[in-house]
């Protein structure tokens, strides 16, 4: 099996057992989720194990529910943890990359001579998963994947090589294109995010609620945070891009708040974009 499958495989096992431990978390992510009208299609990007989604109150909001994952077997045990593996109306889509780059990314390391054709392919090759999902979907969330996405890069080529810039601003440019491709026109898209950890802010676990919003934006001025997803850049690319810029109709910066995983804490932050 591709190593980089195998590390996603093995990342989601890691937190397979993490249900209370996720409760506040999942509440978050589920309220951002359930809102809608004349019961929407949800689909869900980077489900995982659905520690973060409380699929028996999405399943109110929504008439059905499409979750995607590379990992099959963690969108099997996930539904079926939450007693609802028989839903007629929740789908599960496995085994989908969603760079659609793991293959070629899988034989990268950090002495690869990268081309233009292996950096635009970043931005690109993430359209390959449209053909198997059935949307586009009213509402389309990406739930803390963007920074397993960026993860794989570090893991390959590695933050000293000469384009690793580019290339994280690529795989970061080709998700976020990919979120609204599958957004219906006048959809609902959520990008949600992990920032920071404590494995290099300590205090993170500690640090009072009303606070988290001001240690972020000062943690983000020190560069202490994950490549690729500092949330101001993240916003101005939806509002700069020629692509993206062209069809978002408004954006809605949230948070951020605490994601306790268990062995450390995220500062997560979200942006709701209404598609024109």
């Amino acid at each position: 099996m591709n190593s980089l499958i195998q590390r996603q495989i093995a990342f989601n096992l890691s937190s397979s057992n993490a249900w209370d431990a996720f409760a506040d978390h999942r509440s978050q992510v589920t309220s951002l989720l359930k809102h809608g009208s004349d019961l929407p299609r949800l689909c869900i990007l980077g489900a995982g194990n659905c520690n973060d989604l409380d699929l028996m109150t999405l399943i109110q909001f929504h008439q059905d529910i499409h979750l995607v994952d590379i990992d099959m077997d963690a969108l099997a045990q996930g539904v079926a943890k939450q007693n609802l593996a028989d839903h007629a109306h929740i789908h599960l889509h496995g085994g989908i990359d969603l760079t659609g780059m793991i293959d070629q990314m899988s034989h990268w390391s950090p002495n690869s001579a990268l081309t233009e054709t292996d950096i635009a392919a970043c931005i690109d090759a993430s359209a390959h998963c449209l053909a198997p999902l059935p949307g586009p979907f009213e509402v389309v969330a990406s739930t803390c994947l963007l920074s397993q996405l960026i993860k794989i890069v570090v893991d390959t080529i590695g933050e000293n090589h000469p384009q690793f810039v580019e290339v994280i601003q690529a795989i970061r440019l080709g998700h976020l294109r990919l979120l609204m491709q599958l957004i219906v026109l006048g959809g609902l898209g959520v990008l949600i995010t992990d920032v920071v950890s404590s494995d290099s802010y300590p205090p993170l676990a500690s640090v009072p609620a009303q606070d988290l919003s001001q240690v972020l934006v000062q943690l983000v001025r020190q560069g202490n945070f994950f490549h690729g997803v500092n949330p101001a850049a993240i916003v101005n690319l939806f509002r700069q891009d020629p692509v993206l810029s062209q069809q978002v109709a408004s954006l809605d910066p949230i948070g951020p708040w605490r994601w306790n995983f268990g062995p450390r804490h995220y500062a997560v932050i979200a942006v709701k974009i209404q598609k024109r």
